[in-house]
């Protein structure tokens, strides 16, 4: 088929003289975000409407303390199991990328020890220089 010119497209001018530049739907990531925040929105008062109607007619609720406090301690322990999770793992990420930079140091310091040992200007040494 016939190839065609990738498009090109018009660069976005900001005028950084008003407030009103941070509040601009063209050029921002806002249009991809509402697209999937809203309907999680609606899903979510929906359900929990659903829910509470629900609740409140069968009668489950006798302590609303209760079920809240065990609503708060599950979110906390996920929550808290996120956080622990991706502290291990940025920290192996530490450990990990401080191994490579060490590496990458005695691969240099390897290196111009090579250069300073092979590499003699002294004319007794010139037959090992060559080889």
């Amino acid at each position: 088929g016939r190839h065609s010119a990738p498009r090109s497209v018009a660069m976005i001018i900001y005028s950084s003289d008003s407030a009103c530049a941070l509040l601009r739907w063209q050029g921002s990531v806002a249009p991809k975000a509402v697209k999937w925040a809203l309907p999680c929105a609606f899903i979510t008062i929906g359900l929990h409407f659903a829910i509470r109607g629900v609740v409140v007619e069968v009668g489950w609720v006798t302590q609303p303390s209760t079920s809240e406090t065990t609503v708060w301690s599950m979110l906390m322990s996920v929550l808290g199991f996120l956080l622990v999770f991706r502290a291990q793992l940025s920290y192996a990420r530490y450990w990990e990328g401080l191994s490579h930079v060490e590496r990458a140091c005695g691969s240099w310091l390897n290196g111009c020890s090579n250069l300073a040992a092979f590499c003699s200007d002294a004319p007794e040494r010139q037959d090992a220089v060559d080889d």
